[in-house]
C-alpha cells in the first residue's frame, strides 16, 4: 500500500502547502548591500576636483563682497548637480530593471505534474528536476540521480567536477547535497529543497557577491582617460591665461574667477554619465527587441562585431522538431502532423516499429502532457508515440547522458521480469556501436550491406534538411554499456528555418559580418539548411577534420568554409580562438553547458534564454529571450546606432568645448578686455552641453548603417575627430571675433567703459550669445557619425526640444532684469541677433570645410 513518503515523492507539495511555507520562508532570494543610494549619488556630484575649485571661486567671491556672482557660482554647481543626479540615477535604474529581466527558472514536481517556475518561488520541501547545465537553484538533498556531476567551484574553488549521488547510509554527507550557485555539468537528478535564500550555504557567504566591484565599460574607461588627458591641456592652458591676464594687469580675482570658469567648461566632466545613460537607456531598447544586455561594454562591442559564429538548431530553425519519416526494415514510412500536436495518427506494422518507439518513449527525459517541457528532439520523440498505437513506458533504472562528445545517451528500464538498454543518437555513432540488427522480428549479426542500406536512406532524410536519429537495444546481462547493440531503425524529424533568417544573413553580410554556421549535426542537414538560408556552401568541415589540422591550416580553412558539422564545444572554442588571433571581433551563439567557454572566450556571447542552460546564461553578455538569429542582426544594428550616437556628442562636446579658451586667451593675450565672465562660461557649460548632447544619444539609426563596415573595436576618440575639432576652434573664434568688435564699437559710441566688469556690455553679451546659439546648430550637425545631411541633421525631435530650452534659457538670461543683473548682460536688437544668426550659420559649413582640410592634407 503506498505510503504518504511515496505519494510526496511522486506527487510533490500540494500548492495550498506551497503558499504556506512562501508565507513561513518568504521568496528564494539574497538580500544584497545594495550598491548606491540616492544620497549617494547626489553626495557623488560634489566630489569632483572641477566642482571643488568652483565652489572655492563662489567662496572669494562671497568673501571679497560680490555676494551675487558667489551666490551665481553656488546656483550653478547645484543645478548641475541636480542634472548629473538625474542622468545618473536614470542610468543606474535603468540597468537594476534589466537585471529582473533575465529571470532563471527551475522545473518542480507540484500537484503530479511538473511546472516550470521561477526560482524566486521554490520552497522548502519542493522537488525539483536538474539537468545537465541547470544552475542549482537552493540547497537540496538528492532523491534521485544518474550520471551527477556538479561544478562546485564557486564554493570549493575546486575546479574538478564533484560526482553526487543519494545518500543511502542515512549518514550526513556532502556527495548527497547540492549547494545554491554550483552547477550541473553532467547527468540529472530528483532532489528535495532543504534550505533557500539566506539559510542556503550559498547565502552564508553572501558578501562573495555584495562585494563584487561595479566595472566600466571600456568606453566608459576610454571617457575617463579622455577626461584626463583633456583635463591636463586645459589646466596649463588655463595657467597660462592667468599668468597672461596678470601680466595685463587684469584684476587677480577676474582672471582667476574666468580661468576656474574656463577649465570647468572646457572638460566634459559629465562625458562618462552622458555614455552610461546612452547605453542603458539602449539595453531598454534592446530588451523590447527581445535582447537582454547583461553585460554593458557588449553594446560597444556590437558595433564592431566581424564574424557571428551561429548554432543552426532553434538559433537559425524554429526548434520545433517534428518526426517527419521512420525507417525500419530497410523500408520507409512517412508520419502526417507538424508541431506538438498528435491528433493524426498511425498504426504499427511490426515488431521493429513498436521497439523503435518503445526507445523514443523511453530514452527521453521530455515530459509530455498537458505541460510540454524538455529538449525539442526529445519532445518530437514522444510526440512520435503518442500519434501511434503503440505507447510504452517503462520504470527507468540508471542513465548514460547524452553529451556532445559522446552524441548518444542510453538507458536502463525494467521491462517486465527482464531489464533493457535503449539507446539513440547521431546514426553513425548508434550504427557503430551495432553487432546485432532487428529484421522481420529476428535478431541477427549486422552486415556491412545492412550498414550501407541504412546509410543511404540516412543520407537521403540528410538531403532533405532532416535530422537524423539511430535506435538500438539489447538485453541487459551484467553491466550497463553501449556495446554489442542491436540496431531497429532511424527516424527523420525536421526543424525548418526560421522565415527572417535569409534576409538576416544577407543584411550581416552587407555590413561586412562574416556568418559561420558551427553545429553538432549531420554535415549533409547543416548544408540542406544552409542552402535554404542563403549560405550556398560547397566545402563543410567536420570536428574529425578540423582535429587533424594545425593551428595555420585551420586559421586558413576558417576563412573559406561557412559551415563546421559533428564539431563538439571544443571545437568551436578553437575556432573562436582562432579567429580573434586574427584580430576578427567574434560573437558566438551558444546554448548548452559546455558553450560556456567559447562564449566566455568570446568578444560577445550571447545564449539563448528558451533553450539555453543556467551555465551558458550566467557567462553571457546577451541574453536572446526568442533564440532567433534575426534578434542578432537587429541587436547589431542597434550597437552600431547606439555607437555612432555616443560619437555624434563626444565629437560635439570635444569640438564646442575648446573655443571659449582660444577665444579668451586671444583677446587678453592682445590687450583687449575679458570677452566673457566666469558666470557667463558657467552658463554656457550649463545651458549648451548636458541637454543638446543628451538628445544626440537618441538619434534613429541611419537607413544605411548595416551597409557600413564594423567599427575598429577602440578608436582613438582624438585622431577620429581632430579635423572637425581644429575647424570648428578656426571658424567659430572668425565668428567670436567679429561679434565682439562689434559690440566693442557699439560700447565705445555708447560710451559704456567695457574695462570695468560690472558693467554690461554688447561686447560681452553679444559673443556670450553668439557662442551658445553657434553651439545649439552645431549639435544639428554632429547628429549621425557619417555623412552630415539636412535632413538627418534635423529629424531628431529631441535634440530640438533640448535646442529650444536652452534657446529660452539664453533668451531669458539676455532679457530678464535680475538675470540682466546677475549675468552682466544687455538686451540686442534685431540688427544684432542678425550679426549673431549669420556667424552662427557657419556650423552648416563646418563639415565640408573639414572634409576639404583632409583631402587637402591626404595627399
Amino acid at each position: 500500500m503506498p505510503t504518504l513518503q511515496d505519494s510526496y515523492l511522486k506527487n510533490g507539495l500540494s500548492l495550498s502547502e506551497v503558499q504556506k511555507r512562501l508565507l513561513q520562508f518568504g521568496l528564494n532570494e539574497i538580500a544584497t548591500k545594495k550598491d548606491y543610494t540616492i544620497l549617494k549619488i547626489f553626495i557623488g556630484q560634489f566630489t569632483s576636483f572641477l566642482v571643488i575649485v568652483l565652489a572655492i571661486a563662489g567662496a572669494i567671491s562671497i568673501g571679497i563682497s560680490e555676494y551675487v556672482d558667489g551666490i551665481a557660482i553656488f546656483a550653478i554647481i547645484i543645478i548641475n548637480a541636480i542634472i548629473g543626479f538625474i542622468q545618473e540615477y536614470k542610468a543606474e535604474n535603468a540597468v537594476k530593471a534589466l537585471k529582473k529581466m533575465v529571470v532563471q527558472t527551475v522545473i518542480v514536481i507540484r500537484d503530479g505534474q511538473e511546472k516550470k517556475i521561477p526560482i524566486e518561488h521554490l520552497v522548502p520541501g519542493d522537488l525539483v528536476l536538474l539537468f545537465e547545465g541547470d544552475k542549482v537553484p537552493a540547497d537540496l538533498e538528492i532523491i534521485e540521480s544518474s550520471s551527477l556531476k556538479v561544478d562546485e567551484s564557486i564554493l570549493t574553488g575546486e575546479s574538478i567536477p564533484a560526482h553526487k549521488s543519494p545518500n543511502t547510509k542515512n549518514q550526513e554527507s556532502k556527495e548527497s547535497k547540492l549547494f545554491k550557485g554550483t552547477i550541473v555539468v553532467a547527468g540529472k537528478t530528483k532532489s528535495k529543497v532543504v534550505a533557500t535564500g539566506g539559510n542556503t550555504e550559498f547565502g552564508k557567504i553572501v558578501n562573495l557577491v555584495s562585494q563584487q566591484e561595479k566595472g566600466k565599460s571600456p568606453l566608459s574607461i576610454q571617457m575617463d582617460n579622455l577626461g584626463k588627458k583633456l583635463g591636463i591641456i586645459t589646466l596649463i592652458l588655463v595657467i597660462i591665461l592667468f599668468i597672461i591676464g596678470y601680466i595685463q594687469k587684469i584684476s587677480v580675482i577676474n582672471i582667476f574667477m574666468t580661468s576656474v570658469a574656463l577649465g570647468v567648461s572646457a572638460i566634459p566632466e559629465g562625458l562618462p554619465i552622458i555614455v552610461t545613460l546612452t547605453l542603458a537607456i539602449g539595453m531598454q531598447i534592446l530588451a523590447k527587441k527581445k535582447a537582454i544586455v547583461r553585460k554593458m561594454n557588449s553594446i560597444e562591442t556590437l558595433g564592431a562585431t566581424t564574424v557571428i559564429c551561429s548554432d543552426k538548431t532553434g538559433t537559425l530553425t524554429l526548434n520545433e522538431m517534428t518526426v517527419k519519416k521512420l525507417a525500419v526494415n530497410f523500408k520507409e514510412k512517412n508520419i502526417a502532423g507538424i508541431g506538438y500536436q498528435w491528433e493524426e495518427k498511425f498504426k504499427t506494422t511490426s515488431a521493429e516499429e513498436r521497439k523503435l518507439l518503445e526507445i523514443c518513449e523511453n530514452c527521453n527525459n521530455s515530459f509530455v502532457d498537458k505541460t510540454i517541457i524538455g529538449d525539442p528532439t526529445e519532445i518530437a520523440l514522444k510526440i512520435l508515440t503518442r500519434k501511434s498505437d503503440h505507447l510504452k513506458k517503462y520504470e527507468s533504472i540508471d542513465e548514460n547522458v547524452f553529451t556532445s562528445e559522446r552524441k548518444m545517451m542510453s538507458t536502463l528500464h525494467k521491462t517486465g521480469k527482464t531489464k533493457e538498454i535503449f539507446a539513440k543518437g547521431a546514426f553513425e555513432e548508434i550504427v557503430k556501436r551495432c553487432k546485432y540488427i532487428l529484421i522481420n522480428g529476428k535478431v541477427k549479426k549486422i552486415t556491412q550491406n545492412d550498414k550501407t542500406k541504412f546509410n543511404k536512406i540516412a543520407e537521403s532524410y540528410a538531403n532533405e534538411a532532416l535530422r537524423v536519429l539511430g535506435f538500438a537495444y539489447k538485453q541487459y546481462k551484467e553491466t550497463f554499456n553501449e556495446k554489442d547493440l542491436i540496431f531497429v531503425g532511424l527516424i527523420g524529424m525536421i526543424d525548418p528555418p526560421r522565415k527572417t533568417v535569409k534576409s538576416s544573413i544577407e543584411i550581416a553580410h552587407k555590413a561586412g559580418i562574416k556568418v559561420k554556421i558551427i553545429t553538432g549535426d549531420n554535415p549533409l542537414t547543416a548544408k540542406a539548411i544552409g542552402t535554404k538560408i542563403g549560405i550556398k556552401e560547397t566545402k563543410i568541415i567536420t570536428g574529425e577534420q578540423i582535429d587533424k589540422l594545425s593551428d595555420k591550416e585551420l586559421l586558413k580553412a576558417i576563412y573559406v568554409t561557412s559551415i563546421f558539422a559533428r564539431t563538439t564545444p571544443q571545437h568551436k572554442y578553437r575556432i573562436v580562438d582562432m579567429l580573434k588571433k586574427a584580430g576578427e571581433v567574434v560573437a558566438v551563439t551558444g546554448d548548452g553547458v559546455n558553450d560556456a567557454p567559447a562564449l566566455k572566450h568570446a568578444d560577445v556571447g550571447i545564449a539563448m534564454g528558451i533553450k539555453g542552460t543556467e551555465a551558458t546564461k550566467e557567462v553571457a553578455d546577451i541574453v536572446l529571450k526568442d533564440d532567433n538569429f534575426t534578434t542578432i542582426v537587429n541587436t547589431v544594428r542597434e550597437g552600431r546606432r547606439i555607437y555612432e550616437n555616443i560619437m555624434s556628442f563626444i565629437k560635439y562636446l570635444l569640438s564646442v568645448n575648446f573655443q571659449d579658451i582660444v577665444t579668451v586667451g586671444f583677446l587678453t593675450i592682445m590687450g583687449y578686455p575679458l570677452p566673457l565672465l566666469s558666470l557667463q562660461i558657467l552658463w554656457i557649460n550649463i545651458a549648451t552641453d548636458a541637454l543638446p548632447a543628451l538628445a544626440l544619444g537618441t538619434t534613429e539609426a541611419r537607413e544605411d548603417i548595416m551597409e557600413d563596415n564594423p567599427h575598429p573595436k577602440r578608436e582613438k576618440i582624438l585622431n577620429k575627430f581632430f579635423w572637425l575639432i581644429l575647424v570648428t576652434v578656426i571658424i567659430k573664434m572668425i565668428g567670436n571675433l567679429l561679434v565682439y568688435f562689434y559690440g566693442l564699437r557699439i560700447d565705445e559710441t555708447t560710451g559704456s567703459n567695457t574695462a570695468l566688469l560690472s558693467e554690461p556690455s554688447h561686447a560681452r553679451t553679444l559673443t556670450f550669445t553668439g557662442i551658445v546659439i553657434f553651439e545649439l546648430m552645431f549639435a544639428f550637425v554632429c547628429t549621425g557619425d557619417k555623412n552630415f545631411s539636412f535632413r538627418k541633421a534635423f529629424s531628431n525631435k529631441k535634440l530640438w526640444g533640448a535646442v529650444l530650452i536652452s534657446l529660452i534659457m539664453q533668451i531669458a538670461v539676455i532679457y530678464l532684469p535680475i538675470m540682466q543683473k546677475i549675468f552682466k548682460t544687455t538686451a540686442l536688437d534685431f540688427k544684432e541677433w542678425s550679426l549673431v544668426i549669420l556667424t552662427s550659420m557657419t556650423a552648416f559649413a563646418i563639415p565640408y570645410i573639414t572634409k576639404l582640410f583632409q583631402k587637402i592634407f591626404k595627399h
